[in-house]
C-alpha cells in the first residue's frame, strides 16, 4: 500500500491510460483514469475539495476494469487511487442503497438458493420488472437467477501430495453450480485432494462500490482462514478472475492485512494451475475466447489459451471491455453505458459465427449472453468435456 503511495509522483501526465479506458471511449464527459486516481489524490493531498474536482456521478463511472494499471508504463496504478476515492462518494440515498444492496448480494445468496425455485418465480414476474427501476436497477437487464444445486464434493485421494483449497466465490456457489463442478473434477485430474473452504465473498463488488471498511473486514476474514489452509500444503484456487486479484493483490495494495503478501504467493487462477499441471485440451470446434479484464489485469497471460492447443479456429480477444464490471451493469443509469462498451464485442461475436463462447468471468458471460443471445460457457466446461 506504501509503495503505490510513493508511485504517484511517477505519473506523467502521458494519457497513455486514456487509451486503454473503455468509458473513456464512450463517455465524452468521464475524466478518465489519470485524473481520477492520480491527479486528483494530488490535488486532495493539498486540501482541495471533491466538490471543487469532481462529481460523485463522474467518480462512480469507473468500472474498476484496470486496464489503466496495465496501461501506464511506469508503474502508476490509477485504479488502485480511484477506488480509494470512491470512499468520498455522496450519492443520493436511494442510490447508495441500491449499491449497497448490489454490493451485499452474497448475505442474500444461501438463503436465495435454498428457497430458489419461489425466488426464481418472483425474479421472472413482471410485478419484480415493474419494481426495479424504483430500486435504481434497469428493468432492461435480465436478473440471473439462483441455482438450487448444491456442489457435493465427493471422496478423494487423501494421500495425494498435491491438495488444493478451492475459492469458489459467489457466481460459482449461487448461480452456476456447473462452473464449480467442473473445476473440482479438473483438479482431481490433475492429481489434487480438493476441500472447499466456508469462505465469504471476496469482497470486489464492495470495493467497486466504495464500500472499502465492509471490504476489508472480508478480505481479514477471508486471508486468516485461507493461510490456515496454506499453512497445511494447500493451493489457493479460483475459477473467477476478479476473486483471484482480490486475494493475490487487493488485499494487500489496498488494506495491508496481516498475511495477505504471504497468501498471495499460494494464490491461482484454475488456468493457471491446469496450464502448470500440462492440461492439454484438442477441441474441435471453433472457440471464440473473450479473456475478462480481471485475469488480463493479473499478468498471468493467457493460460486457457496454452491449454486449448492447436486449435487454428479460436479467435481470442483481449482488447475490448464487456462492458458489465460487475454490479455497475445492474444500476439504471449506467445501463446505456454498459451495453455502449460491449457493442464492439457483441458484434465480434456475431460476426465470428464460432461454435463455442468462453469466457472465465461470470458476469461477462451474463453481459455477453444479453447482448448476443448465445450460450456462454466458462472454459472448464469445455475442457471438462473434451476429457469426458
Amino acid at each position: 500500500m506504501k509503495q503505490l503511495e510513493k508511485m504517484l509522483d511517477f505519473c506523467l501526465k502521458c494519457n497513455i491510460c486514456y487509451t486503454q479506458c473503455p468509458v473513456v471511449k464512450k463517455e465524452i464527459n468521464f475524466p478518465g483514469p489519470k485524473y481520477l486516481g492520480p491527479e486528483l489524490a494530488r490535488l486532495w493531498l493539498v486540501g482541495d475539495s471533491i466538490e471543487e474536482n469532481i462529481s460523485d456521478q463522474e467518480l462512480s463511472c469507473c468500472t474498476n476494469c484496470q486496464r489503466c494499471n496495465l496501461a501506464c508504463p511506469h508503474g502508476v496504478k490509477p485504479a488502485y487511487f480511484n477506488l480509494k476515492h470512491k470512499t468520498r462518494l455522496v450519492l443520493p440515498l436511494r442510490e447508495r442503497a441500491r449499491d449497497w444492496l448490489l454490493a451485499n448480494n452474497y448475505l442474500f445468496g444461501a438463503l436465495g438458493k435454498a428457497l430458489a425455485p419461489m425466488i426464481n418465480t418472483f425474479i421472472k414476474s413482471s410485478l419484480l420488472r415493474r419494481l426495479l427501476p424504483a430500486l435504481g436497477i434497469s428493468r432492461q437487464r435480465p436478473l440471473p437467477l439462483y441455482d438450487k444445486r448444491q456442489i457435493k464434493l465427493e471422496s478423494c485421494d487423501k494421500a495425494s501430495a498435491k491438495k488444493a483449497v478451492y475459492f469458489i466465490g459467489c457466481y460459482a456457489s449461487y448461480f452456476d453450480t456447473d462452473v464449480a463442478r467442473a473445476t473440482i473434477n479438473l483438479l482431481k485430474y490433475v492429481g489434487y485432494q480438493v476441500e472447499i473452504a466456508p469462505l465469504k465473498c471476496c469482497g470486489t463488488p464492495l470495493l467497486s462500490n466504495g464500500f472499502l471498511k465492509q471490504a476489508r473486514r472480508l478480505a481479514e476474514i477471508n486471508v486468516a482462514r485461507l493461510l490456515d489452509y496454506v499453512d497445511r500444503g494447500f493451493k489457493v484456487v479460483t475459477s473467477c478472475p476478479s476473486c483471484s486479484l482480490a486475494l493475490k493483490e487487493e488485499y494487500n495494495e489496498l488494506f495491508a492485512v496481516e498475511g495477505s503478501r504471504k497468501l498471495a504467493a499460494w494464490v491461482w487462477d484454475i488456468g493457471e494451475l491446469l496450464a502448470i499441471e500440462g492440461i492439454h485440451a484438442q477441441i474441435k470446434e471453433s472457440i471464440y475466447y473473450h479473456v475478462p479484464c480481471h485475469l488480463q489485469a493479473q499478468g498471468i497471460g493467457l493460460p486457457f489459451a496454452r491449454i486449448i492447443e492447436k486449435v487454428d479456429n479460436m479467435m481470442i480477444n483481449n482488447e475490448l471491455c464487456c462492458g458489465m464490471a460487475g454490479t455497475f451493469g445492474y444500476k439504471k443509469e449506467k445501463y446505456k453505458l454498459s451495453m455502449e462498451i460491449g457493442n464492439g464485442l457483441f458484434h465480434a461475436i456475431k460476426q465470428s459465427r464460432c461454435q463455442y463462447i468462453i469466457t472465465d468471468c461470470g458476469m461477462c458471460k451474463w453481459q455477453i449472453q444479453h447482448g448476443t443471445g448465445f450460450q456462454v460457457l466458462h472454459p472448464v466446461q469445455i475442457i471438462e468435456r473434451w476429457l469426458s
